[in-house]
């Protein structure tokens, strides 16, 4: 990656650091998992706070400096949480972000996530359960995990709940450790 760099990506994790810093990570459609500081982005003051979303897609500039990638600026290309959201589609779009995160090896370059990241995302907005599985299916398909059969015959069945359950749980032991986002709103 050159020291400079101008990029879409999805905000899928963020922790404060300091006063007014931020510890993001992002998922690019060009350059894959990417953790960066925004320096002073939960100051008042700042245009990056809006942006710095989970969920959201933005615009951003990167600059890479001794090993470590600084967010100069993001500006928001689709808010996730721009129109009113129930507690199920929060809950899902936190599944989700937390899955990618712990998936997505950092600076590895995959051409499926970012697209499939963005339809799931769509899903969730609109709330097209059968589309957020399918893709959800497919993004565990392209990652090269064998499926279980269950979550396919559940699918085709139509037990949507079901088939998010046994996906979930295929996925925690792929990651080889609990999610914490199942149970945020529970």
């Amino acid at each position: 990656m050159s020291p400079y760099l101008s990029t879409l990506a999805l905000v899928i994790n963020k922790k404060k650091t300091k006063e007014a810093d931020l510890f993001v990570t992002l998922l690019t459609p060009h350059h894959g998992k990417i953790m960066a500081l925004a320096k002073g982005a939960q100051n008042i003051k700042s245009s990056r706070l809006s942006a710095l979303q989970l969920g959201n897609t933005i615009k951003t500039q990167l600059y890479q400096k001794n090993d470590f990638t600084w967010i100069s600026q993001a500006q928001t290309q689709n808010a996730f949480l721009q129109n009113p959201k129930n507690l199920a589609q929060l809950n899902l779009l936190f599944y989700f972000l937390e899955t990618i995160n712990n998936l997505v090896v950092e600076n590895q370059h995959t051409d499926f996530v970012y697209p499939l990241s963005q339809k799931i995302i769509s899903a969730i907005q609109n709330n097209q359960v059968k589309n957020y599985l399918q893709n959800e299916i497919e993004l565990i398909k392209t990652f090269g995990f064998g499926l279980p059969l269950e979550i396919v015959d559940n699918f085709q069945k139509g037990d949507y709940p079901k088939t998010q359950k046994q996906i979930q749980q295929f996925l925690q032991s792929i990651i080889e450790k609990p999610l914490q986002s199942p149970g945020l709103f529970s």
